[in-house]
């Protein structure tokens, strides 16, 4: 051991090269290990457990994986306090009575279900209540039991609404379509404590180039088809902002389309629309042939229908003088483009609402306030 030592103390310089080298080779495996853990490409699929054939997969999945599990189970019991279940009403025991088992509601076999828009008591759902809703009752999370005291049904979408006696129920922030980013997750929910994940593929619309800007045209579509029993209920993002609602062909109707609907109704008023009266192109749809008849790639261009009919008459684009050929920029200074149709922002109003309408006309733009009417 002395010779050793001695060794070393008179070859100082070979001590030193040994030395660096030990490190070096520990570094060197020490730093495999960490590219191998964080710099190789890789990915989760959620092939197995409660996400199993849902289609999410996600890439360098480093603490992330978990990050995901976690946020989606928080997402789904923040929200679940919003959803309703609604029942066909039972009759109470007698004093005295024995047990009846038709004296009690059956969680797990609801008449439907629904989501809450205000924290008086206003629902919305699926189920068809207008005529009936004395003989339903609505439960709430909190196993609350809630007489309906009014129903009306929405024309356009085929939902209804319905208002409870309540106060301080719990209410979701509303997304607007521009917020809907394509392929982040959408969480399912429904009243029976179901989920779905899945991810956003965008949105449809109508089949045709002309449209109305008296029916809203845009479905929320998803990347996989909800299953049946999914019938009404909500599709919400990670935040718990609810991006829409199921309905009965498993369609998802944007939340955005209840906007003014909904307005109404909290201003004591019938679920009535919101009417303008032209039909249009979508301008970020066309690409012109050459620059010498380019309109821009943005806007609503006021076009004739099938039936050759640009303007509705006695509508109020008719009595504000909009005409065909005249290209609709902005409401109220939300522009018109790719991201904002025409159309959805629309139906955002209440009947009787002013609007600032700014369009072009021959290349000069104007502006026109326009008083919206109801839809027939």
């Amino acid at each position: 051991m002395k010779k050793i030592i001695k060794f070393f103390q008179n070859h100082l310089l070979v001590s030193v090269i040994i030395v660096a080298l030990v490190f070096g080779l520990a570094g060197g495996i020490a730093g495999t290990l960490i590219a191998r853990s964080y710099l190789i490409d890789s990915s989760y699929n959620f092939s197995s457990g409660k996400y199993t054939d849902q289609g999410i997969v996600i890439s360098n999945p480093k603490n992330v994986i978990v990050q995901q599990d976690v946020k989606i189970d928080e997402t789904i019991k923040a929200v679940s306090g919003s959803l309703v279940g609604i029942y066909k009403k039972q009759q109470p025991a007698k004093s005295g009575e024995a047990f009846v088992l038709e004296n009690f509601y059956k969680l797990s076999e609801p008449s439907g279900q629904g989501f809450i828009i205000s924290s008086d008591g206003w629902i919305i759902t699926g189920l068809e209540l207008e005529k009936v809703y004395a003989d339903y009752v609505v439960i709430t999370a909190d196993k609350k039991i809630y007489a309906i005291t009014r129903a009306q049904s929405d024309n356009l979408t085929g939902f209804n609404f319905i208002q409870v006696a309540a106060k301080d129920l719990p209410v979701r922030k509303f997304a607007e379509n521009q917020e809907v980013k394509r392929g982040s997750s959408a969480v399912n929910v429904n009243w029976l404590g179901a989920s779905w994940i899945s991810s956003v593929r965008g949105f449809s619309g109508k089949s045709g180039l002309v449209k109305s800007s008296d029916s809203a045209s845009k479905k929320l579509v998803l990347n996989e088809k909800l299953p049946a029993e999914f019938s009404s209920a909500m599709v919400f993002n990670l935040a718990g902002d609810a991006l829409g609602l199921v309905d009965s062909s498993g369609e998802v109707e944007p939340m955005s389309r209840f906007k003014g609907v909904i307005k109404n109704l909290f201003q004591g008023k019938i679920a009535q629309r919101a009417s303008l009266g032209v039909n249009y192109l979508d301008l970020s749809q066309l690409v012109a042939v050459s620059e010498q008849n380019n309109l821009g790639q943005k806007g609503a261009l006021v076009y004739q229908d099938q039936k050759g009919v640009a303007v509705l008459k006695s509508r109020p684009a008719e009595a504000s003088g909009l005409r065909q050929g005249d290209i609709i920029i902005s409401v109220d200074n939300t522009e018109i483009n790719q991201d904002n149709d025409l159309a959805d922002i629309i139906q955002g109003y209440a009947p009787g609402d002013k609007i600032i309408l700014t369009f072009l006309r021959a290349g000069e733009e104007k502006d026109a306030e326009i008083v919206l009417g109801e839809q027939k």
